[in-house]
């Protein structure tokens, strides 16, 4: 078979959309990795050309221009490969009397472009897309406009994270070819986790996994994933015994909407699968008669945004607006007429550290005004009423935030009541229906909020002695335990805050023979921003930490060891706060680092 022949029997060809057999046929082929850049230009009549930009073989590929670079509007959409940033799909709407498209939106598995040209009354909608496959390739007709719209799709490769544990056991393999992880079930007892069993989705169908482990007296605990309401497994984090068996020990998995309670121990190494927010669709490891290890398949196919159909009259010969999604909203703001009906909305959007506005309607009588505090807090549902007349129209909003906060009513509340939310996320982008001054119709785009960003490692100061230690990155930190004598800091130990729940660090040190203080943060409202410390030798070893005193946001602890002047540190990074903590131990402490993440503001 040539090369040519496994590309084509690799791709799958979706026919073009529109009027196919009219004016010049175009064809970029499926022989790219990426869509990269897409380039529309139109009027009021239709879009007069496209053009798209590739990679291919990891470097651009520029595409001609397919139709005709007349006057009109312009507008790009751009894809960031690097960011495992995938084009899945494209909706799109063509006049059946004209043969003409006239609108297109564009859907990666991270975001959705705005509408690019107009809908109107009576068009024609279509869709390009294929379940858990990307498009690497365009081909369609052009006349006097763009006539078709056809894609080329093909798989996405799953990502393979190595397996965390011990070493221990056979191999097993569940395999990446699956779109979901549907159901998990986890056999434990007092020497660790016995088993683990997963069932998938795999070409639209529930299939049943294998037991990985073997059986014996103690606990078995499900964990189900409702796939069906997008809901997608996203991390699993974990606690492996260091010491001879190499077993693990306690296991949590973690969803886009949910987070299952630990089961088993929380005793020896932790270990963490997890890829910044993207999918797991397979498991493998080694098992025997207990299960040694795991391992993950992650795939970036899935898109994490959730479009909820509109509210009210689409049919009323209004305009379609879609304003796609962005990274949140900061600002929401509503023209009403208090006795009959919301005239106009107007959104502020956060998109790259810059502010985009988006308005629709006509402005009424009374304006109303909702400040949401991005990126801290999220709108997390939208409430609003409907006119029971004719013609349907929006007569109330209100908002509510991730914090519990609720805005004003804005405008005519009547008994004819909607809501637009999607549990676990956050709005990130809204479209609908209006004309004149009247809103018609309103929906929405939800997404899982952003994965918290991940902590900085600041160089740990002191000597060399001893043996290394790191705690790793969590949420803040709660408590922290100091051992101190008359050469300096024998012993530390912290508590953590992770998901809002306390998470207890090992012990680094000696704590014979010793002074145990401790310095505990006020939960919630208060974080570490700096650690000042001093290292010296102390006779018999090598250096090792003699003083630590802790700076948070509002004050500084008393000095914990022995006061001293020589080789004084400071850990701290500007607009950082103190999430974790490594460094090196023995019978003392030797050296002490931090991690750190941004404070958000």
């Amino acid at each position: 078979m040539s090369q040519d022949s496994k590309l084509f029997e690799m791709t799958q060809r979706v026919e073009a959309e529109g009027k196919r057999d009219l004016g010049t046929k175009w064809d970029d082929g499926p022989d790219q990795d990426d869509v990269t850049k897409i380039y529309v230009r139109g009027d009021s009549d239709g879009i007069k050309y496209i053009r798209f930009d590739y990679i291919k073989f990891g470097k651009p590929e520029y595409k001609s221009f397919h139709g005709f670079t007349d006057i009109g509007f312009k507008q790009t959409f751009e894809i960031n490969h690097e960011n495992d940033e995938q084009l899945e799909s494209v909706e799109g709407y063509y006049e059946p009397q004209t043969c003409v498209i006239v609108g297109l939106q564009f859907k990666t598995n991270l975001r959705i472009s705005e509408l690019i040209g107009y809908v109107k009354k009576g068009a024609t909608k279509f869709s390009l897309a294929v379940e858990g496959k990307k498009i690497v390739g365009f081909h369609g007709s052009f006349y006097a406009y763009l006539n078709s719209l056809g894609a080329y799709f093909t798989w996405t490769a799953p990502s393979r994270m190595e397996a965390k544990g011990g070493q221990g056991g056979e191999v097993w393999n569940d395999g990446s070819e699956h779109e979901d992880v549907t159901k998990i079930c986890v056999r434990g007892g007092s020497e660790g986790i016995q088993y683990i069993k997963c069932d998938y989705v795999k070409d639209g169908k529930q299939i049943d996994g294998s037991v990985h482990g073997g059986t014996g007296r103690g606990f078995t605990e499900p964990f189900e994933i409702n796939h069906l309401n997008k809901e997608y497994l996203v991390s699993v984090e974990g606690y492996y015994d260091e010491g001879d068996s190499g077993v693990i020990q306690g296991i949590k998995f973690k969803t886009n909407i949910k987070t299952s309670e630990l089961m088993g121990g929380d005793q020896g190494r932790k270990f963490s699968l997890a890829a910044n927010g993207k999918k797991i669709v397979g498991f493998h490891g080694y098992a025997d008669k207990y299960l040694n290890s795991l391992g993950a398949y992650f795939t970036t196919s899935a898109s994490t945004i959730t479009k909820l159909e509109p509210i009210g009259n689409t049919t009323a010969g209004a305009n379609a607006w879609d304003d796609g999604t962005f990274e949140g909203i900061r600002k929401v703001c509503v023209h009403y007429d208090a006795n009959y009906y919301v005239g106009c909305v107007k959104f502020d959007y956060e998109n790259g550290g810059k502010v985009e506005t988006r308005e629709h309607g006509g402005v009424v009588t009374q304006e109303g005004e909702f400040v949401v505090d991005y990126p801290n807090e999220f709108i997390t549902h939208v409430e609003g009423t409907l006119d029971n007349g004719a013609n349907t129209l929006v007569t109330s909003l209100t908002f509510k935030t991730s914090k519990g906060r609720t805005s004003s009513t804005f405008g005519r509340v009547t008994t004819t009541k909607f809501v637009l939310e999607s549990k676990g996320c956050g709005l990130v982008g809204f479209y609908g229906w209006s004309a004149s001054t009247y809103l018609y119709a309103l929906g929405a785009y939800f997404s899982p909020p952003p994965p918290p960003p991940k902590a900085e490692k600041v160089e740990a100061k002191g000597g060399d002695g001893g043996t290394f230690w790191d705690d790793g990155g969590f949420d803040n930190i709660r408590k922290i335990y100091i051992g101190h004598s008359k050469i300096g800091i024998t012993f530390i130990k912290f508590m953590y805050d992770k998901d809002n729940e306390i998470m207890v660090g090992d012990d680094h040190g000696s704590k014979t023979l010793l002074k145990v203080d401790e310095f505990e943060l006020e939960y919630r409202c208060e974080y570490l921003i700096s650690v000042e410390g001093s290292y010296d030798v102390d006779g018999s070893e090598s250096e090792v930490v003699c003083m630590l005193r802790f700076k948070t946001n509002m004050r500084t602890s008393q000095l914990f060891g022995v006061e001293t002047t020589t080789s004084r540190f400071i850990l701290q990074k500007e607009h950082h706060k103190i999430v974790g903590f490594h460094g090196k131990f023995g019978n003392m402490l030797h050296q002490i680092g931090v991690h750190v993440i941004p404070i958000k503001k």
